[in-house]
């Protein structure tokens, strides 16, 4: 074994150094897959007038306000934070697009900024968006000198959508040409991000409740406000806002899956189906939170996977995901004392990054949002596995990580029959 691990690390270093002798470099692609697909298009300003918003009132004033008042010490900057499909964008929009906006700002700008933190194209970007009109530079001392001219005793809002990037030096390089009178909104699915840019107030989204998730799930599946003229699909459609668990994005992808559906067996095809099995393209789902863990560190990759072996609404303690990793070898510290610390760190980069939640029913213990773990699920294959809730799980030969939580003693023995 040792032999052939060493005989694939001299494959993998050759070919690292080809690579590089051929000046190959790494394209990272957003939203592509190795099926060829086309890019996922990103979100503007502009939002659909034929669509009624709901279930984020409270924030969207409670920032309208915070716009609106004065500052002279600097540039204000206000954060929306939370996991991917929790309505950031949206929130952002509604902001965007009141029109007190209009008699509060003279300028307004409006970057999607997603995985490349490229300051020349963002900055060009936004004074293009001032002067209406293409600018020619791509130095970014003469773009960012232009853009202060331009700025200079102006009030400007501009709203930075989906930051990915963490380092604290290129956010104090892209702010620079801002001064009193500039208001920034930021939306990131990254607790760093938030605390790097500084803001006066962050935003963290919490789930819509079930009402509002219903709502949204019938304007995009029957184009109504309620069920009341499609009875027949009341039940299923209910179940299904249910599975969604306060996600918006959730119910609007699956309501749109739905749209054209008048079969109600079709309907509880999709009830009975895990999100993975949806159709990627016309849901969207599956492609909002591989993104997340997408950009995830490797080591943090293989913790979140892990805790795929764990029943949805699970709710468990820092302390205990921590000893577990630590069991499976995945905390390798310099030293055997640091090992706590560095669980202690992955634990929180996960909360950070929105794949572990408070748990609403007790504040010492964490839980992980349904759609998250299938997130697990899909990403650990047949590697880690879990007996708990209704349905019988099928094991592989493959199965390496396994888990059996339950309260029911009586169905303990029927529930091992998985593995005969």
């Amino acid at each position: 074994m040792i032999s052939k691990i060493k005989e694939i690390t001299g494959r993998l270093n050759s070919l690292n150094t080809r690579r590089s002798s051929l000046g190959l470099s790494e394209i990272m692609s957003q939203g592509a897959t190795s099926k060829g697909k086309k890019p996922r298009l990103q979100p503007t300003s502009l939002m659909d007038g034929a669509v009624e918003y709901v279930g984020r009132a409270n924030e969207k004033q409670e920032m309208l306000e915070l716009l609106k008042i004065n500052n002279s010490d600097g540039v204000c900057v206000i954060s929306i934070v939370g996991m991917g499909g929790m309505g950031k964008t949206t929130l952002a929009q509604l902001v965007y697009n009141d029109a007190s906006i209009k008699e509060s700002f003279d300028h307004k700008a409006w970057v999607c900024v997603s995985d490349e933190f490229d300051a020349v194209n963002i900055t060009k970007t936004i004074l293009q968006s001032i002067i209406s009109e293409p600018c020619a530079y791509n130095d970014l001392n003469l773009l960012q000198v232009k853009l202060k001219e331009k700025l200079s005793g102006k009030r400007f809002l501009l709203v930075l959508d989906d930051i990915w990037n963490e380092s604290s030096t290129d956010w104090t390089i892209l702010r620079a040409p801002f001064g009193a009178g500039t208001k920034i909104i930021v939306t990131t699915r990254l607790e760093k991000v938030s605390s790097n840019v500084d803001s006066v107030k962050a935003f963290y989204l919490d789930k819509l409740s079930h009402p509002d998730c219903l709502f949204i799930f019938a304007q995009h599946a029957l184009k109504a406000r309620n069920f009341d003229g499609h009875l027949q699909f009341k039940e299923v459609g209910e179940n299904i806002v249910k599975k969604c668990n306060g996600l918006p994005l959730a119910a609007k992808a699956i309501g749109s899956l739905l749209r054209t559906v008048k079969d109600h067996s079709e309907w509880e095809k999709i009830y009975e189906s895990e999100i993975w099995n949806l159709p990627e393209d016309p849901c969207g789902i599956i492609p909002a939170l591989r993104l997340s863990y997408h950009y995830l560190p490797p080591h943090l990759k293989r913790c979140f996977a892990y805790c795929s072996i764990f029943p949805k609404d699970y709710e468990f303690e820092e302390e205990e995901i921590i000893l577990l990793w630590r069991a499976e070898g995945f905390l390798q510290p310099k030293a055997k004392s640091q090992a706590k610390c560095l669980g202690n760190q992955y634990f929180q980069d996960l909360v950070s990054r929105s794949y572990f939640q408070i748990s609403s029913k007790d504040k010492s213990r964490f839980v992980m949002h349904d759609l998250m773990s299938d997130l697990a699920q899909l990403v650990a294959g047949e590697m880690c596995c879990g007996l708990g809730g209704e349905k019988q799980q099928k094991f592989s030969h493959r199965s390496r990580h396994f888990a059996f939580v339950s309260d029911d003693r009586y169905h303990i023995v029927k529930k091992f029959e998985a593995f005969y």
